[in-house]
């Protein structure tokens, strides 16, 4: 029993010095700041179809000419940019296969792209090509400028019953925008 209340008084005292030492403290002097912000518009980057979409059953290629003509696709994109410039590359060479076959290819694919009434230029693995949208009709707006995107290939060697099939493929790009140091 008296180990017990020993133990008990132990508890008590310990916990006196941090009751004690605790007391009011008044502080004085400057009691207001002045904050300020600046908001800053996040800068933009979208690549979208002309529509502000995406192509969501893909893209088809046609072959307009004779057997010795390359298929084709066309397609507009949109870029809507807060820094003016940016690059495109491919990320992976382009392939177009046959579905059941392979080993069956398109030859000599060819991906390009340009500014609406510019020169195309060719898109290859690792390499970037430049791009600079048009100025923005009101200085600090977003510029947005349209590009035409064109792939081609040639069909498969051999003939028509040999090579006739669905094929497809896949066709990565990056888009960066150039940021300039203010």
């Amino acid at each position: 029993m008296k180990k017990a209340n020993l133990a008990k008084c132990l508890i008590v005292v310990s916990l006196l010095p941090a009751v004690s030492i605790a007391q009011t403290v008044n502080l004085t002097g400057k009691t207001t700041s002045k904050v300020t912000a600046k908001v800053v518009k996040p800068d933009k980057f979208e690549v979208t179809d002309d529509k502000g979409g995406w192509f969501g059953q893909g893209l088809q290629m046609q072959q307009v000419g004779g057997w010795d003509t390359p298929y084709e696709v066309k397609a507009r994109l949109r870029v809507l940019s807060t820094s003016r410039d940016f690059q495109v590359r491919l990320d992976e060479a382009v392939q177009i296969r046959h579905q059941t076959k392979p080993t069956q290819i398109f030859r000599n694919p060819s991906v390009t792209l340009g500014a609406d009434g510019a020169a195309a230029k060719p898109l290859a693995v690792g390499q970037n090509a430049s791009f600079t949208n048009p100025a923005p009709p009101v200085a600090g707006n977003d510029s947005e400028g349209y590009y035409n995107l064109n792939v081609s290939a040639y069909p498969p060697e051999g003939d028509f019953k040999s090579t006739a099939g669905t094929y497809s493929g896949v066709l990565s790009m990056t888009f960066e925008p150039v940021v300039r140091a203010p």
